[in-house]
């Protein structure tokens, strides 16, 4: 599994470092001076893992929130602060889920590159027929990296749509070339009691996940009225999954490695003048992991509502 990281990695660095021939067609995409700008608006961030058997069993755990954030950038130095505002109802009201991450994420005028990482702990559970509860000793470790390549650079803005850096003048789209690792690990220090295909209950206080994936998609921007845009963007591809699991007080069991598709999606709808621009983008990454006994859905939509202002 070391060697298939490595691979990737080297696939990776390789794609993302490669600089496509040709120059920006400026009849199609106009580039501003960004050496001072500051935005600011809300994100909305929605996580749900549930575990489920064929039988419509299933086990849920979410974790939403609300936060506000301000950034901006002078010269040469970039910044950005996220301010929690709501957990959006899924603690109680005597307890709280707690979450720490950090990410990056860098639209190029040829590439996307995003790595982050996130620590959740404390998740509202349902369990069918057994109501609703705050369980304080479940935590969920996620961390990713992906990319992809835009294939016509010279006609099609990512940062025009995304980041507002630049502004798409005529309507226009590229094929997309992407990768993906993602590791997944939720922890429970009492266990989680899942059900089984064939009736059992397992009690599970490990669960991990790793992902190696690659995937071809397209990305199209819309015009209208000049300023107005639309850009939907999705990459679709082969996913392979490692998955290892801890029973309370038993060994670790490994799976064989499955296989399946994935599918990654972005959209970018709004206003994009000078020296004003406003957006709401939204990222959803969703995944169906099926094993032998049970199904692994989770879900992670992130919308963001992105004023800014250019000096």
């Amino acid at each position: 599994m070391h060697s298939c990281f490595r691979n990737l990695f080297f696939c990776l660095t390789f794609l993302f470092s490669t600089p496509l021939a040709g120059q920006i067609d400026t009849s199609f995409i106009q580039l501003f001076d960004n050496d001072q700008r500051i935005n600011t608006g809300l994100k909305f961030r929605n996580k749900s893992v549930v575990f489920a058997t064929s039988a419509g069993e299933e086990f849920k755990l979410e974790s939403q929130g609300l936060s506000f954030r301000i950034g901006g950038r002078y010269k040469w130095a970039s910044y950005t602060f996220s301010i929690p505002i709501s957990d959006l109802g899924t603690g109680t009201d005597e307890d709280m889920g707690t979450s720490f991450g950090l990410g990056v994420t860098l639209f190029l005028r040829q590439q996307l590159l995003h790595a982050s990482f996130r620590n959740t702990k404390g998740f509202r559970s349902e369990m069918q027929g057994a109501g609703s509860e705050f369980r304080d000793d479940v935590s969920l470790f996620q961390a990713t990296v992906f990319g992809f390549q835009v294939m016509n650079p010279s006609r099609f803005s990512l940062r025009s749509s995304f980041k507002q850096r630049d502004r798409q003048l005529q309507s226009n789209g590229s094929l997309l070339l992407g990768g993906l690792i993602d590791r997944q690990r939720m922890r429970s220090e009492n266990g989680i009691s899942i059900p089984l295909n064939n009736g059992n209950q397992s009690v599970v206080a490990r669960y991990a996940q790793t992902k190696l994936g690659f995937g071809l998609g397209y990305g199209y921007t819309w015009l209208f009225k000049d300023h107005w845009f639309i850009t939907p963007m999705a990459i679709a591809g082969p996913e392979f999954r490692f998955v290892a699991f801890d029973e309370l007080d038993e060994d670790r069991k490994r799976e064989k490695i499955h296989t399946s598709m994935r599918v990654r999606g972005h959209l970018g709808i709004g206003w994009n003048g000078n020296p004003l621009a406003v957006a709401v983008t939204a990222i959803y990454l969703p995944s169906l992991d099926v094993t032998d006994n049970l199904e692994t859905q989770t879900d992670d939509l992130t919308l963001e509502l992105r004023i800014t202002r250019r000096f």
